[in-house]
């Protein structure tokens, strides 16, 4: 299990924090569940003297959650990544039907 972590510890750090690109980097660490996890790491990192990175103080569990964000993050087209977090910064859900709904509201028969 331990391979296994160091695993996905070397693949999120490849897939996030060795990314040139900006956006990537924004919509990973600004993931509610990735926010919640690496706000509890750091602290356990600063508690212990800063001691390693703070993925070494990640369980298997929070390693397979950051990791599966990585790869979702990773693979998304940039656009749609912009494009979530704008809508973010309005405080509107990332993913919405709103062209969907626009266009059963226009063609909606009576």
């Amino acid at each position: 299990m331990q391979e296994d972590m160091e695993k996905l510890k070397k693949e999120i750090i490849g897939l996030i924090d060795e990314s040139t690109l900006p956006v990537i980097k924004e919509a990973f660490y600004s993931n509610p569940n990735v926010e919640a996890i690496m706000e509890k790491l750091y602290e356990q990192w600063e508690n212990n003297n800063h001691i390693g990175i703070p993925l070494d103080y990640a369980t298997y569990e929070e390693l397979l959650l950051l990791h599966k964000v990585a790869r979702e993050v990773v693979n998304s087209p940039y656009e749609e990544l912009s494009r979530n977090r704008m809508r973010r910064a309005m405080g509107l859900p990332e993913k919405g039907g709103e062209k969907k709904g626009f266009w059963k509201r226009l063609f909606k028969k009576g």
